[in-house]
């Protein structure tokens, strides 16, 4: 999804409520608030062609803080408080208002989502996040002369605004990129498309490779599907893991890639994933085999890439860093996640060294 950062507005929203519900010290008439009564957000004059709009509390008994009014719901997850700040802005600015059962919706849905990616792809952050730890490990290596190529799935969804492939290209890449992708986000230009892009590498310059297939979250927090704008029913991404793995559990012939030529990408993924269906057949049904479809899908993207990786490229301070993961398509206002699963880089001596602690931690 298409990221924007509303946190500003949520922490107005939140002093605002705080403030409107606080017990008055008087007892007179006419500061006593009923709970029905509209009480006026001041921050949402300054909203882009908003007017001045009302919280409504609908409870017989409001709350008196804004602690009271999460009920609990407490929340350690930027992107989840970016997220739900732009959904009770759009609650507002679409019905002039909005009640504290609502605002604990979106705090609760937001909630519900991450709890889902943590489950699931543990270690997983904003795409902004893991640009700025991946930023970081750079800067220590002085790698500021970057060609970027990334091996991601062709579907429009990995590549909104925002999303880490725009994010890396504008701010590792130099806004440029070589792909390498096909279905999936596997490498197939090969060998020879990695040539290709290793030979554009400047002198004393360095390359980037991002690999990773990818998996989408629906508006009803059902992985291995996707709610696309203007679309009245969820679909699968990734659509060609998914349609991969439906060929094996329906007991479907197996391709021959040797005359499959006008679907290669499509019959290479259903043998792969064909070879992986103990793994997926082990797991329950829903989000938890979709995870491990993802999982599986990114193992076979990462065994061709290893196989098309090489550093006959640049000079001799030229270095290869290499990161690979799972990019999550994410539901709501939220921006999408990765999984970062590997990240290392590679000199002309042969030695490589694994990076990922240095940039993510521990999980």
């Amino acid at each position: 999804m298409m990221f924007t950062t509303a946190a500003a507005a949520f922490l107005a929203l939140s002093a605002s409520t705080a403030e409107a519900f606080a017990p008055s010290s008087s007892t007179t008439t006419n500061n006593v608030r009923s709970a029905q009564q509209p009480l006026q957000m001041s921050y949402l004059d300054s909203l882009a062609g908003a007017q001045p709009l009302s919280f409504t509390a609908t409870s017989s008994s409001p709350p008196s803080t804004f602690g009271e009014l999460l009920s609990g719901d407490d929340m350690n997850d930027l992107c989840a408080f970016n997220a739900a700040s732009l959904d009770i802005q759009s609650t507002i600015s679409s019905n002039g208002g909005i009640t504290a059962a609502q605002i604990q919706d979106s705090i609760r849905k937001a909630n519900e989502v991450v709890s889902i990616i943590r489950q699931n792809f543990p270690g997983a952050m904003g795409s902004s996040e893991i640009l700025e730890r991946v930023k970081r490990v750079l800067d220590i290596y002085n790698a500021d002369n970057i060609l970027l190529t990334q091996s991601v799935c062709p579907d429009e969804i990995n590549h909104e605004h925002g999303d880490i492939t725009d994010l890396f290209i504008e701010n590792i890449g130099g806004g440029k990129v070589f792909h390498l992708g096909g279905l999936a986000g596997v490498p197939f230009t090969g060998k020879t498309g990695f040539g290709a892009y290793s030979a554009h590498v400047a002198d004393g310059g360095h390359a980037f490779v991002l690999q990773a297939p990818h998996i989408g979250m629906s508006d009803d927090l059902e992985l291995g599907k996707y709610s696309r704008e203007g679309q009245d029913h969820a679909g699968s991404a990734c659509g060609a893991a998914v349609g991969a793995m439906c060929h094996c559990i329906a007991g479907n012939p197996m391709p021959d890639l040797a005359t499959a030529t006008a679907d290669w990408q499509m019959n290479f993924l259903i043998q792969e994933i064909g070879k992986r269906m103990p793994a997926l057949n082990a797991c329950a049904e829903g989000n938890e085999k979709q995870a491990e479809l993802a999982r599986q899908t990114h193992q076979i993207g990462k065994d061709m890439l290893e196989q098309c990786l090489s550093t006959d490229f640049g000079d001799a301070d030229s270095m290869l860093f290499v990161m690979t993961g799972i990019q999550i398509n994410m539901p709501f206002e939220f921006e999408d996640y990765f999984q970062p699963l590997s990240f290392e880089v590679r000199k002309k001596d042969g030695s490589v060294v694994d990076l990922y602690q240095e940039a993510f931690g521990s999980w």
